[in-house]
């Protein structure tokens, strides 16, 4: 039998935010290339395959520096995640 958790209203708000923002997929959002093929190069056999699939996009970065993005198909950003 399970452990029963006393939560209050607003712990239950944060918890809910949370799990919603961490598994959250957005197929339009843009991601440093670099770091995800670095991610997918020590990453599993079966995931390698996606780097040369990859676009290359233009884009700027929070410093305004210019920066090479992509966007990451679900399956990808499942592994990122940790949920892989």
């Amino acid at each position: 039998m399970g452990k029963t958790i006393r939560l209050t209203e607003s712990k239950l708000v944060e918890l809910i935010e949370s799990i919603i923002k961490e598994d959250y997929y957005d197929s339009n959002k843009l991601y440093n290339r670099e770091y995800i093929v670095f991610k997918l190069k020590n990453g599993p056999r079966e995931l390698r395959k996606y780097i040369k699939t990859l676009p290359e996009i233009e884009c700027r970065d929070s410093q305004g520096n210019k920066a090479i993005c992509t966007k990451i198909p679900q399956v990808i950003h499942v592994f990122l995640t940790g949920n892989y």
